[in-house]
């Protein structure tokens, strides 16, 4: 495949997370550019490089109290999460996704995030020795659990609802070849400099949903600036309120949907 062909067709995921449009997807491309059609280039095996980078850039966090240590471990980290989108996007890039290649990212996500979090609250903690600045990673880090159980329970409630609307619609079997079939590639768009001056905007402006992605991109202002209540204090502390505010969020899309299933009518065996 020609170069500006295999560029195109890296480009055609669109991320919408500040950190991943301005950092995350750019570098994801740039590195997968040479090597994407390489036969040892495989998503899992990314995955687990991944996953290294990233507890190697927790572990320097914890132990390596030095300014220094700080800075490679926010390197790492971010490197991780780079390493992270590379291998989704070598996953569609040769329309090869597996679930065990799902279950292993997300699962692994999990996993990294949450040592992240402990590894930067213990390091606020040791310079202040003030029980917020690891009292308030900890809750953070709960609320992401407790966010991503919950998207992943509506899921799966969604996936029954999606389910019996199609059983009662007589359309299971489109259902169950889309559910089948491997995604689609379409051409990414094609922007004027106006488009890409609204782009940038648009990325910047995201910050304010308070993505996964952008957590990467607070703890490496945090450990980088060595002012770490930015990261245990105003991004935890903002986090921590997805214990109460994302259950909700996702049980009225639950009860939402249901109502709309409920309205059609049952199927007479």
């Amino acid at each position: 495949m020609k170069l500006k062909d295999r560029w195109m067709k890296l480009r055609n995921y669109q991320s919408d997370d500040f950190w991943a449009m301005i950092f995350a997807r750019p570098l994801t491309i740039l590195f997968l550019l040479p090597i994407v059609e390489k036969k040892w280039v495989t998503p899992n095996r990314i995955t687990v490089v991944s996953i290294i980078t990233k507890l190697a850039g927790s572990a320097f966090v914890f132990f390596d109290r030095t300014y220094s240590g700080g800075v490679i471990g926010a390197i790492l980290l971010n490197l991780g999460l780079v390493l992270d989108n590379m291998d989704g996007t070598v996953s569609r890039f040769r329309n090869c996704p597996t679930k065990f290649g799902f279950y292993l990212d997300k699962i692994s996500d999990a996993v990294t995030m949450t040592v992240m979090f402990w590894a930067i609250g213990f390091r606020a903690y040791g310079e202040t020795n003030e029980l917020i600045d690891i009292l308030v990673p900890m809750t953070a880090a709960t609320a992401s659990y407790v966010a991503a159980y919950s998207k992943w329970v509506s899921e799966r409630v969604m996936l029954d609802l999606r389910i019996i609307e199609n059983y009662r619609k007589g359309t299971i079997e489109e259902l169950g070849a889309k559910t089948d079939s491997c995604p689609v590639w379409s051409t990414p768009p094609r922007r004027t400099f106006a488009d890409w001056v609204k782009w940038f905007c648009y990325a910047v402006f995201s910050i304010f949903k308070i993505n996964e992605v952008d957590i990467f991109f607070f703890a490496a202002l945090a450990l980088i600036t060595g002012k770490l209540w930015i990261f245990t204090r105003i991004e935890c502390g903002i986090l921590s309120f997805g214990v109460i505010v994302v259950p909700i969020i996702f049980a009225v899309k639950v009860l939402k949907r249901e109502r709309e299933i409920s309205k059609i009518p049952t199927r007479e065996k």
